[in-house]
């Protein structure tokens, strides 16, 4: 059974590179400011960093406070379940939240065992699901009025270039390093109260799971972040990026699981809507419909998965 459980978690990391590394480095690379090798290199080497240095309240939180006493025999069907939902998004090209089908599958083994779910703290993660693509809309207008304000008094275009490159690549990085402090963590909390595996070798091997899953399944998700959904210049699209990062930082102290991919797409929609940008509604309603399925969907295929096997 633990072989299972370590397989599904590896299968879920996969899953989470492929979704949510678009998050991270999607407005880098649809900027043409790093091309799609060099992001999968800072996402491997950024996103191992945060699930080593970052906030274990998430994976406290995600592996013990919802559903106290799953049934740990389950947590195969509810990864896999998890990991399936997420996929799928991926072929559509949509980023949907990796954070939100984690826990509705827990909610899911809670359902089917008829024991104590903490609907309080449930509760609480899924306001933080909607207050943060809006703290991180404020944060990235407010991040790009003081940036502009900087960049304006630069005189000399070649040093504004500069900036503007480094800009997206340190927000990327940060990014990158959320997602392993955030959206991994919730799989490291998992594991690691239901696998003997030592907790730094874990973090390891699902680190270069999630990067494996950058590497060969991430480009379509990363076209609709970069892309696809509006057209952000660099000062833009790093606000986006930093305004995002540091809204899910703050969620990550507290210890509430949100989602990286949420949390972006507030920041692009917020600055597309300021500068008067086209938004593709069409692909945003896709996106938040997406959110809105996630955690139902995986909810529902882990009591599937459990009822069947």
């Amino acid at each position: 059974m633990e072989l299972a459980i370590i397989a599904a978690g590896l299968f879920m990391a996969w899953s989470i590179g492929a979704n949510d590394s678009a998050k991270a480095v999607g407005i880098a690379v649809g900027s043409e400011i790093l091309n799609f090798k060099r992001a999968v290199f800072l996402i491997g080497v950024f996103s191992l960093l945060g699930a080593f240095l970052g906030s274990s309240n998430v994976a406290h939180t995600v592996g013990s406070n919802i559903v106290p006493d799953f049934n740990r025999n389950y947590l195969s069907f509810a990864l896999l379940a998890s990991a399936l939902a997420v996929t799928f998004a991926s072929l559509k090209g949509l980023p949907i939240s990796t954070t939100q089908s984690i826990i509705g599958a827990i909610v899911g083994i809670g359902i089917y065992q008829k024991t104590y779910v903490n609907w309080g703290i449930v509760l609480k993660i899924a306001l933080a699901w909607v207050v943060s693509p809006i703290v991180s809309a404020i944060l990235s207008i407010l991040i790009f009025a003081v940036y502009g304000w900087i960049i304006n008094h630069i005189s000399k275009i070649y040093e504004i270039e500069i900036l503007y490159r480094w800009m997206i690549i340190l927000s990327s990085a940060y990014a990158s390093f959320n997602l392993g402090a955030n959206e991994l963590s919730n799989v490291v909390g998992l594991l690691t109260y239901s696998t003997n595996i030592e907790v730094g070798t874990l973090k390891l091997i699902l680190a270069l799971a999630l990067f494996i899953g950058a590497l060969t399944f991430s480009y379509e998700v990363l076209m609709t972040i970069g892309k696809n959904l509006t057209q952000l210049g660099p000062l833009a699209g790093f606000s986006a990026q930093f305004g995002a990062a540091l809204a899910v930082t703050s969620a990550n102290i507290i210890g509430l699981p949100v989602s990286s991919g949420q949390a972006i797409i507030g920041g692009i929609i917020g600055l597309g809507v300021l500068k008067g940008h086209k938004i593709n509604k069409k692909l945003a309603f896709n996106i938040v419909k997406g959110w809105i399925l996630a955690p139902l969907v995986s909810c529902l295929l882990t009591l599937l998965f459990i009822k069947i096997f």
